[in-house]
């Protein structure tokens, strides 16, 4: 039984997170509070497995009584229930590099609230489960030469979600300036945020990042953030690839992974590097197994180092992963293939 303290200054929002929460047979709401001291104290007296923490409320804001709450319980895994603004954006990211683990954006009125009860019920699962490490064996990868397979610098696209933010923060800046390949990443983020995202991004890397721009020819050495709730493709050749963004209520996930990473393929095909990192669901799979067909390389993070093991365990399930890798040595590796052209 999953253990939920709900932490919201509206009585509305409360209500209807419990309602939604209380449905469920594996999750019980333990407690409620209005604010984040009464959240902090809360959190010290039942020791809840997640906490649903608003950012904007009155006496302690859910910025602050984040820092308490992950002081005083290291183990609680903390769900942001954010505005869908820009401010919010910036708050939520923030409360990510302070030790969230993931958000929802708040809707804006009880039937709303009700159309994102999968969601609601999907994210605390999962942040639960990003506090339970996989212990099971990871099938053992024959390691690959990762030199002399490219024509041309590879395209990378990568595929992420939950813990996508704290991830993409530690590898991202690890690129050096002269890094050659384009980067493409598909992060599950609703479009207000991601521009937000990008730029926060953008300060931290020695690459210039920016979210991608509908017909924006791909550039060498540039990251490419995909905006929210549309997905991003590429059109083109090689040497002329452009971004195209466009809708299809066939993937569960926008921006799919999958859709970049098949489209990357077609374009790019063994000149493409197709990664799957942290995150939950099976987004990427289809795509790893595209980019295997065209000769291309593809990499997941080590589920056991990831925040949430699922999306790059389904990835490696395909039998189709030549290189798995933690976090830590993810720079490494995408630095060897970016720079692995045959002379």
């Amino acid at each position: 039984m999953i253990k939920v303290l709900i932490v919201d200054d509206s009585p509305f929002i409360r209500i209807a997170l419990r309602k939604i929460l209380s449905s469920a047979k594996d999750i019980e709401v333990i407690g409620e509070a209005s604010n984040g001291k009464e959240a902090v104290e809360l959190v010290g007296k039942l020791k809840p497995d997640v906490v649903t923490l608003d950012i904007n409320m009155p006496i302690m804001d859910g910025l602050e009584a984040l820092e308490n709450i992950m002081r005083i319980d290291p183990q609680c895994r903390v769900l942001m229930v954010s505005a869908l603004t820009k401010e919010g954006a910036r708050e939520t990211i923030e409360a990510l590099n302070k030790g969230a683990v993931d958000f929802i954006t708040k809707p804006t009125d009880y039937k709303e609230l009700f159309t994102f009860r999968e969601e609601i019920l999907g994210k605390v699962r999962a942040v639960y489960q990003s506090g339970k490490r996989v212990k099971k064996e990871i099938p053992e990868i024959p390691p690959v030469e990762p030199l002399g397979n490219f024509d041309i610098p590879p395209v990378i696209a990568i595929g992420i979600s939950t813990g996508g933010p704290q991830t993409l923060n530690y590898v991202l800046p690890r690129l050096p300036e002269n890094f050659p390949s384009p980067v493409l990443i598909a992060i599950h983020m609703p479009d207000t945020f991601t521009a937000t995202f990008a730029r926060h991004l953008n300060a931290l890397c020695k690459i210039p990042v920016s979210e991608a721009k509908e017909g924006e020819i791909l550039k060498g050495g540039k990251i490419y953030i995909s905006r929210g709730r549309i997905h991003m493709t590429v059109e083109g050749s090689p040497t002329k690839a452009v971004i195209r963004y466009r809708e299809d209520n066939s993937y569960l996930y926008k921006p799919s992974a999958d859709l970049l990473l098949i489209s990357c393929a077609k374009v790019f095909k063994k000149n493409t590097v197709g990664v799957i990192m942290t995150g939950m669901g099976n987004d990427g799979s289809r795509g790893i197994v595209e980019v295997k067909k065209r000769r291309g390389v593809t990499v997941a993070e080590d589920p056991r180092t990831a925040i949430l093991w699922a999306m790059p365990e389904n990835a490696i399930k395909t039998g189709c992963v030549d290189h798995v890798v933690s976090k830590e040595k993810m720079a490494q590796l995408l630095i060897k293939l970016s720079l692995s052209v045959k002379k």
